[in-house]
């Protein structure tokens, strides 16, 4: 039984596949398992995955039949992880060599059911044109959440045997989606514990389905709106607050 289970959608992914899986494997922390996920790329990302798996029995691949978004995807993955603790690492995103090796122990320590970390943010060809997404090392409720999301993707971790196994909502058409599942998991009264180490790379590319602003929104809104059955005031306002947090969070590098 593995003590980490990552889990990697992939989508025409080709270009930065094996960069991010490489990743992982340089990990100090080896005790893993990688379900890698390919949502019926048109590119070579699936041939390129294979000859991963066949390099390590750590990975293992799984190509869907039917193409449907990044929340099944993942979902896909973590009904076959069989790890202690679930992690998630998008196909072009990259983790430092010590993720793992300072996470584990830092919720083994808090006895956390789910924490995350600060992250640099780098551009499609790696160079780091912001300051790093910083988050403070202190604990997180659901309300705390509410006001701004600071949970990376790339840098969530959440313990399986305190939390279960829960799942994006793929209605959220991969918008969204993530910051419901942290909102799902603390919503029970559980406390997140964030660590201000930058421990990971955040990859923006053009044409990502969060690059359209107005998009995300609006998605943003519905979502506090409908699903957390927020007031429409004050989801308008929470909306307002992330959008001003989202535009700061890119601030030029000096």
């Amino acid at each position: 039984m593995p003590k980490v289970s990552v889990i990697m959608p992939a989508y025409n992914a080709a270009l930065y596949l094996e960069e991010s899986v490489n990743t992982l494997l340089k990990q100090s922390f080896q005790d893993w398992e990688l379900l890698l996920v390919d949502d019926c790329s048109k590119d070579e990302t699936a041939k390129i995955a294979k000859e991963l798996e066949s390099q390590d029995k750590r990975i293992h691949f799984i190509q869907k039949e039917k193409n449907s978004g990044s929340a099944d995807t993942r979902n896909q993955g973590i009904k076959l992880a069989k790890g202690e603790y679930i992690a998630f690492l998008d196909a072009d995103d990259l983790w430092e060599p010590d993720f793992l090796e300072i996470m584990i122990p830092f919720m083994e320590k808090n006895n956390s059911p789910f924490s995350f970390s600060s992250y640099r943010i780098i551009d499609e060809n790696g160079y780091e044109f912001c300051e790093p997404f910083i988050v403070e090392t202190k604990t997180f409720t659901y309300r705390n959440l509410l006001f701004y999301n600071r949970v990376g993707l790339l840098t969530a971790i959440f313990h399986v045997p305190s939390v279960g196994k829960k799942y994006f909502d793929p209605s959220l058409k991969s918008l969204r989606d993530d910051y419901a599942l942290w909102l799902d998991i603390l919503r029970e009264g559980r406390v997140a514990y964030a660590n201000s180490a930058v421990l990971a790379r955040y990859r923006v590319r053009r044409g990502a389905a969060t690059s359209n602003k107005k998009k995300v929104m609006l998605a943003h809104f519905r979502m506090l709106k409908n699903r957390e059955k927020l007031n429409p005031l004050f989801a308008f306002l929470l909306t307002i607050i992330h959008g001003f947090m989202g535009i700061r969070k890119y601030r030029i590098k000096s």
